[in-house]
């Protein structure tokens, strides 16, 4: 009972999920609890051999908090958009030989790693930044020409709608209209992550396993790290360590894989 209202009594407590009310150190446990959700997630798919709904559910947070995570740093150094652009194209190219090698029979070779979500949003926004609507409708084809490859593995249309929703939400700078329509769409997005297809035909299921885990284990996720990681806790992890935790997961997942298979 002790343990139960402790719990009870981190998720009563409100965190506002903007940039400012996020330590370095709470950031730090958002992408820690992302990455084992992620990797928990990966595991499930490639390794079991009836998967898990319970780990499936638990890997519906990964993307939302990482998404998140990004586009409060972005906004709090809108004027390296593009050096942020440049360091997510190279760890995303870096990444895919071992996300194909990894998922090989799951997606063809060309289905795009998660990072291309996060570079080709960036780069739109950097074009933005530098060239306003021009640089906007080169970076919207950017994203067409991505959108059937980051389908087939990486959300899609989606994906991309809550990367762009978040960024312009976590934006100081943006007047409250946009803003509200920006959460709009990245719940819209959020709601539709998941399981959407699946809903008709399988509406408990895709719910409790899909869209309610997809929706409410971020907030859950973000309060906690709020109430235990309050202001003023400075960062825990080394810089780039989750890029590389990313890379190499999927390249050891994928050398199992093909041990497995021989």
């Amino acid at each position: 009972m002790k343990q139960l209202r402790s719990l009870t009594g981190i998720i009563s407590q409100p965190v506002t999920i903007m940039p400012d009310s996020l330590s370095p150190g709470a950031i730090d446990l958002i992408k820690v609890m992302a990455l084992l959700a992620m990797m928990a997630d990966h595991f499930n798919t490639l390794f079991m051999r009836v998967p898990g709904p319970e780990l499936y559910a638990l890997g519906r947070m990964a993307f939302p908090l990482f998404t998140m995570i990004w586009a409060v740093n972005i906004t709090r150094a809108p004027a390296r958009l593009q050096t942020r652009a440049n360091r997510l194209w190279v760890w995303a190219v870096v990444t895919q030989p071992a996300f194909a090698l990894a998922f090989h029979h799951h997606f063809p070779w060309y289905a795009l790693n998660i990072l291309f979500v996060f570079a080709s949003v960036t780069q739109l926004l950097a074009w933005r930044a530098k060239y306003a609507w021009k640089g906007m409708v080169t970076g919207i084809v950017l994203l067409t020409a991505l959108m059937y490859p980051l389908w087939l593995a990486s959300y899609g249309l989606q994906g991309v709608l809550l990367a762009l929703g978040l960024a312009v939400y976590f934006d100081t700078g943006i007047t409250p209209r946009p803003r509200e329509l920006a959460g709009v769409v990245s719940f819209a997005a959020l709601f539709s992550l998941n399981g959407l297809i699946h809903l008709a035909a399988q509406p408990f299921e895709t719910m409790m396993v899909a869209i309610l885990p997809t929706l409410l284990l971020p907030c859950f996720v973000l309060q906690l790290a709020g109430v235990l990681m309050p202001a003023g806790r400075e960062r825990f992890m080394p810089r780039r360590f989750f890029y590389a935790a990313y890379i190499w997961h999927l390249f050891l997942f994928g050398i199992a894989v093909y041990l497995m298979e021989r």
